[in-house]
């Protein structure tokens, strides 16, 4: 009975993420609004709950006044979620902003800066015994391809 219920939480979840997209990028005519991307919906076991995350592209100034807007917008996006969802009960919605594919991009950042740094240029030595992606294909090559 736990696997069904979370296949369906699943399912809303999707339904959800669908709908709030876009209702954000289509229904909303607010112009505080930036260019904003609903990254994913988390939702509670007994479907009472839901958090919107969205990402938003800009400056601090601009991801404030997008989420002051959306937070605005909440009652708009709740009623096209309900309408969407046909459940007896609609989850109260929220919505939060969402840093993770910025984090993610300054963690790719400061790698890319610790490799250029290195003497070699982040290359594996070779007494360390790790290949790189250069000296698998040449001993894929020298060993006849297989």
């Amino acid at each position: 009975m736990m696997a069904g219920m979370s296949m369906r939480n699943e399912r809303l979840k999707e339904v959800i993420r669908e709908e709030a997209a876009e209702t954000i990028t289509q229904g909303l005519s607010d112009p505080r609004i930036g260019f904003c991307t609903v990254t994913r919906v988390s939702l509670t076991d007994d479907l009472s709950y839901c958090t919107v995350h969205v990402s938003v592209l800009g400056d601090a100034a601009v991801k404030s006044r997008t989420m002051h807007a959306l937070q605005d917008a909440r009652g708009l996006l709740q009623s096209r979620i309900a309408r969407r969802m046909k459940t007896r009960t609609t989850p109260h919605v929220t919505v939060e902003l969402d840093e993770s594919i910025e984090r993610s991009f300054v963690l790719l950042d400061k790698i890319k800066k610790a490799r250029e740094s290195d003497p070699d240029g982040g290359r594996p030595s070779p007494q360390s015994g790790e290949t790189g992606p250069e000296d698998s294909e040449t001993e894929t090559e020298e060993s006849g391809g297989n």
